[in-house]
């Protein structure tokens, strides 16, 4: 069923996609419905334009909004990149993480252990992957650094400290 919208003054496409669908991403839609529409630019002042209402369809994104909140010890050995997987899903949301837990300075901050970590709860499979197993990452292990001498032999150097020959 086909509705009908005259444009007032002022208003952009963007405006009226926005009255006619709730979503203004919408536009093309209405660009679609009404072929003498050239332009996303063109100005419509006065025009009659037809659309037909649409279901509002929900996006993951809007649905995560409000999620509430849980409170995580971090582990040893775990880095933000690590929480952010466990937790969210995907290292994308490390910011996420950030925003959320003021001790947490940037992505390269390594003195995460013993501290309590704020994050959203994010349901998805990756999470309930790591839910359900128990599992927890932690990648941020101690490097450990190793030269190789002429005899194939290696020595270990430690607490990052230089070697002299």
């Amino acid at each position: 069923m086909q509705l009908e919208i005259k444009v007032k003054n002022g208003q952009s496409i963007y405006d009226v996609a926005l009255f006619c669908y709730n979503d203004a991403t919408l536009v093309y839609d209405l660009i679609e419905e009404n072929p003498t529409i050239t332009s996303v630019l063109m100005d419509l002042t006065a025009m009659n334009l037809v659309y037909t209402p649409k279901k509002a369809i929900k996006y993951e994104a809007k649905e995560n909004v409000n999620k509430p909140k849980k409170v995580v010890t971090i582990k040893k050995e775990q880095s933000i990149f690590d929480l952010s997987l466990q937790h969210y899903g995907g290292v994308e949301f490390v910011y996420d993480l950030i925003d959320k837990n003021s001790f947490i300075e940037n992505v390269i901050s390594n003195d995460l252990n013993a501290n309590i970590l704020t994050v959203s709860e994010n349901k998805n499979y990756i999470t309930e992957f790591y839910r359900k197993g128990n599992v927890e990452i932690g990648t941020n292990t101690k490097s450990i650094n190793y030269l190789l001498l002429e005899n194939g032999f290696y020595l270990l150097q430690e607490n990052s400290g230089l070697i002299i020959l």
